[in-house]
């Protein structure tokens, strides 16, 4: 265990002072505090504006800090052969790869949380959508319960994808790791909403109960396929429940964490299987 966090935090420093960190980091703090900006000119409502602005900048930015530091966090080790350091300590495979992968879930939380707070700051200084909590005299301003949760799946949904490009970057190259990893998240945005538009649609007809519109038999097998197969990151986007302040229910939020983690795990567990197998000299 000693091993796995000492390269845990190997990997979380190496991580915090790359270049790529920091420039994902700088551009989301832009956008965060530029959304101030962009709701003082809408005529809907400025809080709404600012969260589904800021919500989708901390998204996007901290799943391509995950993708493309998740594709080159091993390959670039192998690349440099820093990694024959590693495990001549000796440091096992499964170790080695478990610490790394530790040390980038610690930088995306840590990236996650930079961002929260200065949302967070930003909806201070707008003087609206903070719920005021008077705790023994003192007042507190805090954010809707769905602003929280997203922050917490925002950090799932991340590390999920991270573990997906880690492992695309044992079995192929990091650019194209990459590529397909973007590929696997926008598929996995889309399923849920092609499932939807397959769904026969009924109506009431005669007094009876019948089906009006039918997909292609082919295309509702595919649809099928890629609902059951390919990873659904639409259940992490919780930014309307955020924009509206609708709290999200306990059991569901437990169920969709369990999901995340579930499906990073075995992920990471046939990333391991594939590494312990890997010509590496």
């Amino acid at each position: 265990m000693k091993k796995i966090l000492y390269s845990a935090f190997y990997s979380f420093y190496e991580i915090k002072n790359s270049k790529i960190f920091y420039s994902f980091l700088i551009f989301a703090l832009i956008l965060i505090s530029g959304s101030y900006f962009v709701s003082q000119t809408s005529f809907i409502s400025q809080g709404r504006i600012m969260v589904d602005f800021s919500i989708f900048a901390i998204t996007i930015f901290n799943i391509f800090i995950g993708i493309f530091i998740g594709s080159s966090i091993v390959s670039d080790d192998i690349e440099k052969k820093n990694i024959f350091t590693s495990l001549t300590k000796p440091l096992k495979r499964s170790y080695y790869l478990a610490g790394r992968i530790l040390g980038l879930v610690m930088a995306i939380a840590l990236s996650v949380f930079i961002m929260m707070v200065i949302f967070y700051i930003v909806l201070l200084i707008m003087h609206k959508y903070l719920s005021p909590v008077n705790l023994s005299g003192l007042t507190f301003n805090l954010t809707p319960q769905a602003i929280a949760v997203q922050g917490v799946f925002i950090v799932i949904e991340s590390v999920f994808i991270s573990v997906i490009a880690l492992l695309f970057s044992l079995i192929t190259s990091k650019t194209l790791a990459s590529i397909f990893t973007i590929l696997i998240f926008f598929i996995g945005n889309i399923s849920g909403k092609l499932n939807a538009l397959i769904r026969p649609e009924k109506r009431i007809v005669n007094g009876k109960i019948a089906i009006v519109h039918h997909a292609n038999a082919v295309l509702v097998s595919v649809v099928h396929f890629i609902y059951a197969v390919f990873p659904n990151f639409s259940v992490f986007n919780i930014s309307t429940e955020a924009a509206y302040k609708i709290d999200i229910p306990v059991p569901l939020t437990i169920y969709r964490i369990t999901y995340g983690l579930s499906y990073a795990a075995l992920l990471f567990v046939i990333s391991v299987f594939i590494f312990n197998r890997k010509d590496i000299s």
